[in-house]
């Protein structure tokens, strides 16, 4: 009641606040979206209410961080829904969202791209890099240290020390 009436006067007609659904991951940003766009008024309301509550801009500030943290993902889920979506346009939407990761130079952009590298790099498989070889074969040299390096390590626990020797001796190759 007190939210709608501050909603209402500020963009003119009824909008909700948005809950996050456990069965739809891009409900989580379409609440936190919603929840900034309302974010003037609902701090009128907070005060209409008599709550202690009061948001700082700091943490209107990392709230609109996380939604620009969070909207190449949706970009990319949409990407990867489309009916003509393959791996190959699979490898380029992880490779879209990382580089948009770099871009959005925050500390929450920097854990969210390392971990994505992380399960990019458990991932890849011989049938990765052949696509990537079809798409541009100029980047044989890389696919092929990439995958000698994936075969190697493939079941076995190295270190990120025996990695590096590893890309090293097949670099040189």
């Amino acid at each position: 009641m007190y939210l709608q009436k501050y909603v209402k006067e500020d963009t003119g007609q009824e909008l909700n606040l948005i809950l996050d659904r456990r069965t739809r991951w891009n409900s989580l940003l379409a609440m936190i979206e919603r929840f900034h766009k309302l974010k003037v008024c609902i701090d009128k309301a907070l005060i209409d209410i008599g709550s202690g509550t009061k948001f700082s801009d700091l943490e209107w500030s990392k709230i609109k961080d996380l939604i620009e943290s969070l909207q190449p993902f949706k970009l990319a889920v949409e990407a990867l829904c489309r009916r003509d979506s393959t791996l190959l346009t699979a490898e380029t939407t992880l490779k879209f969202i990382l580089e948009m990761l770099l871009i959005q130079d925050t500390m929450l952009n920097a854990e969210l791209s390392e971990a994505l590298r992380v399960k990019i790099k458990e991932r890849l498989t011989v049938v990765t890099g052949i696509l990537i070889y079809v798409q541009n074969p100029k980047n044989m040299m890389m696919i092929q240290d990439e995958l000698m390096i994936h075969l190697l390590c493939r079941g076995k626990s190295y270190t990120t020390r025996n990695e590096k020797y590893l890309r090293k001796t097949y670099s040189r190759g």
